[in-house]
């Protein structure tokens, strides 16, 4: 039986560093400073964590914090990460997603992904599906969970605003979650800290390091879209 594929995050504000790895690209972020890398890291199981290692660059261990997190197709965990990178000591919270079921790029036109970490026991992750053809965000499927004191829970309804620059990437966004039985939305505002763009077989992905905020808590985490980026028709 095949494996999940593997996606892993983790984001170290204190030490400026931060870093997204995948199957075939890294994504690293040193004090703001953007750079791409064409390999993936190796990644094993580690009892119920992983472990990933990139050459010289870094290695890692992912341990787990939460249950996995159902997000359309995919599972998320939110983990403790430790480690180098670059020769720097790592602490810090991250994530690790498994891809049981990839995206249907001819059914959609965009995906927007949300990880805001606050600290072990609260985290928000959002996944955002546009349909293809739809016209604005209204016509998103959204699935949102909330981690609140160590308890993980669903959202009912959320709802995802965003500030775009000139260039179309993704400066500042805030959410409202609405939970079952409760009158009023939980709310969360974030600012991209740093960011790049990447093209990625047929898809151009703006991938952002936020800061967040919720309920007095500041956290971390990313805000990536991916959209179709299908060539220009012929004249």
């Amino acid at each position: 039986m095949t494996e999940p594929a593997v996606a892993l995050a983790f984001f170290d504000p204190d030490r400026g560093l931060h870093g997204s790895a995948r199957a075939g690209v890294t994504l690293l972020f040193e004090h703001g400073r953007p750079q791409a890398l064409p390999d993936g890291p190796e990644v094993s199981r580690d009892g119920d964590g992983w472990k990933a290692a990139l050459g010289n660059r870094f290695e890692l261990s992912f341990a787990p914090l939460s249950d996995p997190l159902a997000l359309d197709g995919a599972s998320t965990r939110v983990c403790r990460v430790t480690g180098t990178v670059d020769g720097t000591k790592l602490d810090c919270l991250g994530t690790a997603t498994e891809t049981v079921e990839p995206p249907h790029w001819d059914e959609l036109d965009a995906l927007r992904g949300i990880t805001a970490l606050f600290d072990e026991e609260n985290a928000v992750l959002a996944l955002a599906r546009r349909p293809r053809g739809a016209i604005g965000h209204g016509q998103e499927d959204i699935t949102a969970w909330l981690l609140a004191a160590g308890e993980a829970r669903k959202v009912e309804d959320a709802r995802i605003s965003t500030v775009y620059d000139g260039d179309g990437r993704q400066r500042n966004a805030g959410l409202e979650l609405w939970l079952p039985g409760e009158d009023f939305p939980r709310r969360v505002s974030g600012t991209a800290a740093t960011g790049t763009t990447l093209s990625l077989e047929g898809l151009r992905v703006n991938a952002a390091v936020f800061s967040w905020r919720m309920e007095g808590r500041d956290g971390a985490g990313a805000y990536e879209v991916t959209i179709r980026d299908e060539p220009p028709e012929a004249a």
